[in-house]
């Protein structure tokens, strides 16, 4: 073959290729028009054809479909979330003066109410739901019921995951510091590595709130790695200069707390982490105050 041509059978499949690629996106969205004519109750008084809040509008039409096809108590759970999420865009699109079509302002604002009624509807269908996920949900909403029912599920399976055990942390944090630390390690213990919303969320959540509860209780040390380890992360942390200032220690013992961070850090990232590699900085000579 002539390397430096490519041959007409290899263009024919390029151009073949291309042309799925663009029928597929078309047929995406001929696919999400055509799912709003077959079940015009998933779309109703959205703000169909309507460019603002085109991606949550779409995300939304599309789980309600999944719960069309299997109403359970977790499909609806993601409804709720992603009718919270077109909602909170829609508070801002419901604000736009259109210069051109006064009805889309009508059409928005009649969106926006409809997924306050939604919201309202989903979270009473799931009052007596008893998946954790929900009965969490219900407790950050004030629902006190559900954090009893919440607390009596610490030491089973149920909990055994990232945003399940940072839950657990979360109130804890003002009544028990050595077990919402221990909470927090757990939590990323039960992490596998996975992107989405536990990588980019719970687990930078996690990571700066070991480091807050460790300096709050005195294990400089602690909180010193766990800041690094959020650096190395790519989290927002305070500059160098500022962390020496808050945690005095030799230049010698600095770079060995740097190292251990070094090594969680990859053990997080990659889903590998465990609480007993904490041992190595428990080694050093103390320089904690507790």
């Amino acid at each position: 073959m002539n390397k430096g041509h490519i041959t007409l059978p290899v263009k024919v499949a390029i151009a073949a290729f291309s042309t799925l690629l663009l029928s597929g996106c078309f047929e995406s969205n001929r696919s999400s028009a055509q799912l709003c004519e077959n079940y015009p109750q998933i779309c109703e008084k959205l703000n169909v054809n309507d460019g603002q809040c085109r991606h949550e509008r779409t995300d939304l039409i599309w789980l309600r479909f999944d719960v069309v096809k299997k109403p359970s108590d977790l499909n609806k759970f993601d409804e709720l979330q992603l009718t919270k999420k077109y909602a909170k865009c829609m508070e801002s699109a419901a604000q736009i003066e259109t210069t051109t079509l006064k009805s889309k302002k009508t059409l928005r604002t009649e969106a926006l109410f409809h997924a306050y009624d939604e919201i309202e509807r989903l979270e009473q269908e799931l009052k007596n739901s008893y998946q954790p996920s929900i009965i969490y949900y219900r407790w950050t909403q004030g629902d006190q019921d559900a954090l009893e029912q919440f607390l009596k599920l610490e030491e089973t399976e149920y909990l055994d995951s990232p945003e399940m055990q940072l839950g657990l942390a979360t109130y804890y944090v003002d009544k028990d510091k050595l077990h919402t630390i221990d909470l927090l390690m757990k939590s990323l213990a039960f992490y596998d590595g996975r992107g989405g919303s536990t990588k980019e969320k719970t687990i930078p959540d996690v990571i700066k709130s070991l480091a807050t509860a460790n300096h709050s209780i005195g294990k400089l040390d602690h909180a010193y790695m766990w800041a690094l380890v959020g650096g190395e992360m790519g989290l927002a942390i305070a500059k160098e200069q500022q962390l020496k200032l808050l945690y005095p220690m030799e230049d010698s013992r600095r770079h060995q707390i740097a190292d251990i961070a070094d090594d969680i850090a990859s053990a997080v990232e990659g889903g590998d982490f465990n609480a007993n590699m904490l041992h190595q900085l428990g080694a050093l000579p103390s320089n904690d105050n507790s």
